[in-house]
């Protein structure tokens, strides 16, 4: 039995992307995973559920630590949804055969993910009129 070894590139020089994409799966999960237990610790126990209201997220943000709030909620949101998106892009690759709807649904899992990308970064720095 050989050892195997972790390879950047394909045997062409051309980089493994799925190689590439299975070690972002684990090292964007350890990421949320701590981002996610800071939140939810912060939330439920600092400001406490009762008093979690819209208002308090928008004071939260435009508050003395705001910069530091609206990195680590576009932290979650960037994690989150490459996360599972390149899950589902790994879905689609595993039970849609047929090139033609693989690729439209991939093209499509893009575009619903930029546009979800896009608002969420403008809800969170722009505020949440933006949007409307």
């Amino acid at each position: 039995m050989g050892i195997s070894t972790f390879r950047w590139k394909t045997k062409y020089g051309q980089p493994n992307w799925e190689r590439i994409s299975w070690l972002y799966m684990r090292l964007s999960g350890l990421v949320m995973f701590l981002i996610v237990t800071f939140h939810l610790l912060y939330m439920h126990m600092v400001v406490r559920v009762e008093n979690l209201t819209f208002q308090n997220i928008v004071d939260r943000w435009n508050g003395p630590y705001g910069l530091a709030w609206k990195t680590l909620d576009t932290a979650l949101l960037i994690f989150g949804l490459t996360h599972g998106y390149n899950g589902v892009r790994w879905s689609i690759d595993d039970y849609v055969h047929h090139r033609g709807w693989n690729l439209v649904l991939k093209m499509l899992l893009y575009i619903v993910g930029s546009i979800l990308m896009i608002a969420g970064a403008l809800a969170i720095f722009v505020g949440p009129g933006s949007l409307v």
